[in-house]
């Protein structure tokens, strides 16, 4: 199932940001760190070592021997074991179906957050590359107008184009931040931070 989570992840939406090892370092965190699944898992095991049967401690003391008992005080354990009791067995079953159905369904609450935030990722490199573009284009026009070659009323248009995409990357590029955050603080539980530090390093 798990695997199946993560080859769709890979494969949809075209993200670029989110390689499949980081993808699965992040999941493998969540997996371990989720506080709803380690509830789950904590339950299971809990149930898992109940007991099918009981034993009983008796202690007595005996006044004259006997042919099998001594004079004195004496102790005997009592088990009770039903032979065709099986609630226990059931109670594993459902607890561990209960478990794999709240893992599933926190695994896949996680990989769709984590679709979105690669798409975000990509968004940012997309705005950081137009930047770059606008930069060195607003660079050449200066250069141009400098030499006499162009008016240096063109440089306003090229400056305006500047700056509307530095808006844009810092304004995208701190959504990033934000849905990082968010994320590790949803699943993460106590692994939040190194959570957070994945995603960084997943969708740079």
């Amino acid at each position: 199932m798990r695997f199946f989570s993560l080859l769709a992840l890979m494969i949809s939406g075209g993200a670029q940001a989110c390689t499949p090892a980081q993808i699965e370092a992040a999941t493998e965190l969540v997996l371990q760190a989720n506080p709803v699944i380690q509830a789950e898992r904590q339950e299971l095991a809990e149930q898992s070592r109940q007991r099918d049967w009981s034993a009983k401690v008796t202690l007595g003391y005996a006044l004259g021997g006997t042919d099998s008992d001594a004079a004195g005080p004496n102790a005997g354990i009592q088990m009770e074991i039903p032979l065709f009791d099986r609630a226990n067995e059931l109670k594993v079953v459902k607890a561990r179906t209960a478990f794999q159905s709240k893992q599933d369904s926190v695994l896949n609450s996680f990989l769709a957050d984590l679709e979105k935030l690669c798409s975000q990722a990509d968004q940012v490199r997309e705005l950081e590359t137009m930047r770059g573009f606008y930069r060195d284009r607003l660079q050449y026009r200066q250069e141009q107008v400098k030499e006499g070659l162009e008016e240096a009323a063109s440089l306003w248009e090229e400056s305006e184009k500047v700056q509307q995409v530095e808006h844009d990357y810092r304004r995208e590029r701190g959504e990033l931040d934000a849905m990082r955050l968010a994320v590790a603080r949803r699943f993460g539980g106590e692994a939040w931070k190194r959570l957070q530090a994945l995603l960084a390093e997943a969708s740079r």
